[in-house]
């Protein structure tokens, strides 16, 4: 095995995509955002070999993390002033509890087909769950078991152990992540 698959996130698709879960359930925590992202992502690996947003994951204590949507939602300062003006613009962040609301209708143009339908069941299985099952959810997942505390998740270990075409997804993913346009 080479070195951990990683790709590069598309910061538009990852505001549509804030935009896109606030349109569709208003009042979305911050915590609920991150675990229909990483389910959505993790389904689509496993059926087209690629993530939906190219964003690095992080094996935190609650689970696993988007770190550039987290990036985003924290305003952090290293982004460029651009990029923060255009999250700002199209999403409001409401602090304790950390709930996101939409200011825009989310361009789903930046979206493929099977972008849209991960996201969408996503979802609708995890979007209602409770912070304490979907805690358990994602600790119970091969891939945030592996990974060390704090440390980034490998896109590898997102392909289901009983997906017969495993090693071919994981070879995709091997030769598209260091150039991949998401």
């Amino acid at each position: 095995m080479e070195g951990r698959i990683s790709f590069r996130i598309n910061y538009e698709k990852a505001i549509e995509a804030l935009v896109y879960l606030a349109n569709q359930k208003p009042g979305i925590d911050i915590y609920h955002v991150a675990k229909v992202l990483f389910f959505a992502d993790k389904l689509h690996v496993n059926r087209f070999a690629r993530p939906i947003l190219g964003d690095t994951y992080i094996c935190m204590d609650h689970g696993p993390v988007p770190s550039g949507v987290r990036n985003l939602i924290a305003d952090d300062s290293w982004l460029s002033q651009d990029l923060l003006d255009r999250a700002g613009e199209s999403i409001a962040i409401e602090h304790k509890p950390y709930r996101i609301t939409a200011k825009r209708r989310a361009d789903i143009a930046v979206f493929s087909e099977s972008d849209l339908e991960c996201l969408d069941w996503s979802l609708r299985e995890y979007g209602s769950k409770s912070f304490a099952e979907l805690r358990a959810l994602t600790h119970e997942e091969r891939c945030y078991i592996d990974a060390g505390a704090n440390e980034p998740i490998d896109y590898r270990s997102l392909v289901d152990e009983d997906n017969p075409n495993r090693d071919r997804i994981i070879e995709e993913m091997e030769e598209s992540a260091a150039y991949a346009t998401l």
